[in-house]
């Protein structure tokens, strides 16, 4: 009986031994998916949305108040520098530079006429001096009355008065002259200029008047620009804006490129930025940072059949550092620990080990380990926030 209970005994201290192992190791055996610290090279890059745009619209407008004439050029055609795009009716500025021309005409006669009147006062006025000088000279052998000495005084100033305001009236018809003369000319200019032509080759991007219609001065007729001038603008946040450099590559994708990516460099970063609310209606300050589109990019798509024209949405990837031969994880597999350093679990000798790193360049994918970590060392992506230091893990997928 003895023997029978010992025996028992046995049993249940090895069936509870049993249970405590099985217990223990279900609870280790936690299932992550991990990924290896790589060798190679990364590089950090601001990525946002963006649109193609071009350096400078040439915007053709009217020139003074007209009627335009029917507008045939559409959006896409092509025009080579100096085609004529647009006209304006001419008739009333060429019956209007008739009319000017009989007015100088007649106006330059009123003028000889001021000018021969001029001449002939003068000519009086010295009569008048000389015969008053004469009768002057009689008066002390009393040949003449004292009245004769008036009346020639008298008639010498009345000339001389008349010489001077006949004088005044040319000086003032021949300043009107001149202005007048300008009447033409105004009218001339407004003829040469009521035939538009494009001041570049280029295509038209936006036609504004297609029908006959009178238009005010400065009135937008069309939107000439050069589609081989194609750039890219980005609207990037300050606090990433300020990694950007001119010169930095950048990476040009989208539905709009297509498959294969086209290449392009930083060509200025705007001075200021503006405040912009996003679509979640989130206040953000952004500034616009313009990329030049590499010519060989840009002939390539042409080349494929794809059209890439203004304000078409793509996205853009700006390079802002490389470093080779870096020590490369995931960018998931990082936490913040709580004094705020940053964290990771390594997979060592079975179990999750908790290893403080730091970082050098990032980008959305990979991170850049310059402290911690070595090559070919195993860390846990996304690991749980119930995983802890020490768990025993099972390598359920490798990233």
């Amino acid at each position: 009986m003895k023997k029978k209970k010992i025996k028992w005994m046995i049993i249940g201290a090895v069936l509870v031994v049993i249970i405590v192992i099985a217990a223990a190791g279900m609870k280790t055996s936690v299932s992550v998916q991990t990924a290896e610290a790589r060798s190679g090279t990364i590089r950090s890059y601001v990525e946002e949305r963006a649109r193609t745009t071009l350096p400078r619209v040439h915007r053709i407008t009217m020139p003074f108040n007209g009627r335009v004439e029917p507008i045939i050029l559409q959006e896409g055609s092509s025009v080579k520098k100096g085609d004529v795009v647009a006209r304006l009716d001419t008739e009333n500025l060429e019956t209007e530079l008739t009319q000017y021309n009989e007015v100088v005409e007649a106006f330059e006669k009123s003028v000889q006429s001021a000018r021969v009147r001029v001449g002939a006062s003068k000519t009086v006025e010295e009569y008048s001096k000389w015969v008053y000088e004469a009768v002057k000279t009689l008066y002390p052998d009393k040949l003449v009355s004292e009245q004769d000495v008036k009346e020639s005084a008298k008639e010498a100033l009345e000339d001389q008065a008349t010489s001077m305001e006949d004088q005044l009236t040319y000086y003032a018809m021949n300043a009107l002259n001149y202005a007048i003369k300008l009447l033409p000319i105004y009218s001339k200019r407004d003829l040469n200029r009521s035939t538009l032509s494009s001041p570049i080759d280029g295509v038209i991007l936006k036609r504004y008047v297609e029908n006959e219609i009178v238009l005010a001065a400065g009135d937008p007729l069309l939107d000439i620009g050069d589609p081989e001038a194609l750039e890219v603008t980005a609207e990037i946040l300050t606090e990433e804006a300020g990694d950007i450099s001119t010169g930095d590559q950048v990476e040009i994708f989208g539905a709009a490129v297509g498959h294969d990516p086209i290449q392009g460099t930083v060509k200025r970063v705007f001075p200021e930025g503006f405040t912009k609310i996003s679509s979640l209606g989130v206040e953000q300050q952004r500034v616009k940072v313009k990329i030049a589109i590499a010519t060989a990019g840009l002939k390539k798509l042409r080349e494929s059949g794809r059209n890439l024209g203004v304000e078409y949405r793509v996205r853009v990837r700006i390079f802002t550092a490389t470093k080779k031969q870096a020590v490369i994880i995931p960018q998931t597999s990082l936490f913040r620990g709580g004094g705020g350093e940053w964290e990771v679990f390594a997979v060592k000798a079975g179990e999750a080990r908790l290893v403080k790193v730091k970082l050098g360049l990032t980008n959305d994918r990979d991170t850049e380990v310059t402290e911690g970590l070595s090559v070919g060392d195993t860390v846990i992506l996304a690991p749980a926030t119930t995983l802890t230091d020490g768990t025993r893990v099972k390598i359920g997928e490798s990233g």
